[in-house]
């Protein structure tokens, strides 16, 4: 077996760093046997590892006698250095349970989901203890980065590779700002009418979440021109915000519409659909164990009831 002389610092290290708490608690305790209990081992085991110790450093740590234990001079510097070390993995621990529990969130939505609904119930997010940081993107986001804990996404779902949580079911209504629309006429004699205006979101045209005119007729059992022409927007929270200002008919969806058809911006003119897209809480497996996690799904859940 080497002497202490002639190993070297990497061994020294290794050879002390795991007996760290055994070495802070005797000190602690200035006992092998209440260190034993507080390690909840045998005292055995700490005599025996301290003395493995002591053979493989080739010099005494403690003075034992039949009443108590006294730290050698040596065993002073090594005991100081396994308290600290011990306070520094209780601070780590300390932090990652502050991570998992405590802490802003950091939420990706949707420009449109963003505008309709998050920040009109954000205030609610705050008062169950819930702090969002928002992420306005339209594009996935790459969870790779470690920018984002979480994202609401609107699909057909789940999404392979990521955690994914079903949070509502959607619906596609169109609708118009009232009045646009005479009172008793059918959606099919509406829509036949060249006179109204489609307005469309593009994205939702083309992007697989069945949000276009399209898909709602076929749904309907409503007939429409295939070359009927319709006026296009990127984004769906500007379709609903055309339709406010009159400019025509729009297609709205679950969670984009119920706040402006209940402040009497908005109106139905025909009925709802339901869609094989719904939204969902997506985030990396890590982040979907944490008590953060469980307060975001929860409000999110609530709140969209």
């Amino acid at each position: 077996m080497k002497k202490p002389h002639e190993m070297s610092r990497g061994d020294l290290i290794a050879r002390v760093s795991p007996l760290a708490p055994v070495l802070a608690a005797i000190a602690r305790e200035n006992s092998f046997s209440k260190a034993a209990e507080k390690l909840g081992v045998h005292q055995s085991a700490v005599s025996h590892r301290i003395t493995q110790l002591e053979e493989a450093l080739g010099f005494a740590l403690f003075e034992r006698t039949t009443r108590q234990i006294t730290p050698t001079e040596y065993g002073q510097v090594l005991c100081a250095a396994a308290i600290e070390t011990v306070g520094v993995w209780d601070g780590a621990f300390d932090r990652l349970e502050k991570f998992r529990t405590e802490g802003t969130v950091r939420l990706s939505v949707a420009s449109a989901l963003a505008m309709k609904w998050v920040l009109p119930n954000l205030a609610s997010a705050q008062e169950a203890g819930l702090e969002i940081a928002l992420d306005v993107n339209d594009r996935p986001v790459d969870f790779s980065t470690g920018t984002m804990d979480a994202a609401i996404r609107f699909g057909a779902g789940p999404y392979p590779g990521l955690h994914s949580s079903l949070l509502k079911k959607a619906a596609i209504v169109p609708v118009a700002r009232p009045g646009y629309v005479a009172g008793g006429r059918g959606l099919e004699d509406v829509l036949g009418n060249r006179d109204v205006t489609l307005l469309k979101d593009a994205v939702g045209e083309r992007d697989g979440t069945d949000f276009s005119w399209g898909y709602y007729c076929a749904q309907a059992g409503v007939n429409l021109d295939a070359d009927r022409k319709a006026l296009a927007f990127d984004r769906a929270d500007l379709v609903l915000q055309a339709a406010i200002n009159g400019m025509g008919i729009g297609l709205g969806r679950t969670l984009l519409i119920e706040g402006d058809i209940a402040q009497g911006f908005l109106a139905p003119v025909g009925p709802a659909v339901p869609m094989k897209s719904a939204y969902w809480l997506v985030c990396r497996a890590e982040f979907a164990g944490t008590e953060r996690y469980a307060k975001l799904l929860g409000w999110l859940k609530d709140q969209m009831k």
